[in-house]
Order: structure tokens, then C-alpha cells, then sequence
């Protein structure tokens, strides 16, 4: 019943590319080193988590994985962790793709409102640019709904 169109365009017309080329190497060493970094926080914490087995996996009514043990090392290690990933996600450049799509729906004014929700909740992450109706017969309906979004492709 419905019919798809895509459409692709990597840059919007007119709109100036971003100044990211200036500086790829050091921001490609920054993210090597912040990556190092991060693993070798990872290898301590699990040094410092495999040492305090028993007190980790002991008793719940005791202490366990609720116990001060563990605290701690959440405490020393989860929130310098966090900010790590955040500063990777903000040196990682990755330009979004504009992705268009369109879907034709040929349904009934019964059914319009339902087929119309049905096709946006598989639409879910996308947003709605524009929804037309024309009126094909008596009660034969056209919705034309044009979605877009923004894509971001892994380069690896």
C-alpha cells in the first residue's frame, strides 16, 4: 500500500562546511591518547575489582556488591570514566548525513488517522517535514508524509 522514496544529499546547499580540516592530526593523537587512557583505567579497575572478590561477591546481608568495598571503587573510577567518553564523543567528528524520505499511504477517512499513526510510530526517530492529503474518490484518500533525519555513518 505504501510506496518509499529516498532521498540523499551530504550538504545542505549553501551552507558552509565545517572547519574541522585544519586540525584532523591532533585531534585524531587526542583521541588515540584518550582512548590509551581509557583502557588503562578499565585494566585498574578490574585489577581493583578482581582483588576485592570476596568482599564484592560476599554476603548481601553483609556487605557484597552494596558493601564499601565496591562503593569505593565506583566512587574512584566511574565518574572519571564518564567524563573520558564524554571528551571522546566531542573530539570524534562525524558529520551527519541529511537522510529524506517519503511515504505515500492510499487509505480511507476511516482508516486515515490510524494508518497515519501506524506509519509514524515505525518513523519514530525521524521528523515529520510536511503531511499532504488529496482526496482520490469518494472516500479513497493520498497521504504524501515526507520525513527527515540525520545520519551518522560509522567510518571505520
Amino acid at each position: 500500500m505504501a510506496r518509499n522514496e529516498e532521498e540523499f544529499s551530504e550538504e545542505r546547499a549553501g551552507a558552509p562546511s565545517p572547519k574541522v580540516s585544519q586540525t584532523p592530526d591532533r585531534r585524531q593523537d587526542a583521541l588515540n591518547l584518550l582512548v590509551q587512557a581509557r583502557e588503562n583505567l578499565i585494566a585498574q579497575m578490574a585489577e581493583e575489582i578482581v582483588s576485592n572478590r570476596d568482599a564484592i561477591l560476599g554476603d548481601p546481608s553483609q556487605t557484597g556488591i552494596f558493601g564499601f568495598e565496591f562503593q569505593e571503587i565506583e566512587d574512584r573510577y566511574i565518574g572519571r570514566l564518564n567524563a573520558i567518553n564524554s571528551i571522546l564523543d566531542n573530539l570524534e567528528y562525524r558529520p551527519a548525513r541529511i537522510v529524506n524520505r517519503t511515504e505515500v499511504i492510499y487509505t480511507t477517512r476511516k482508516r486515515a488517522k490510524r494508518d497515519l499513526d501506524d506509519l509514524v510510530a515505525r518513523y519514530d526517530q525521524w521528523d515529520i517535514v510536511s503531511v499532504n492529503a488529496a482526496k482520490l474518490a469518494e472516500d479513497q484518500l493520498m497521504l504524501v508524509v515526507a520525513f527527515t533525519a540525520d545520519e551518522y555513518v560509522e567510518e571505520r
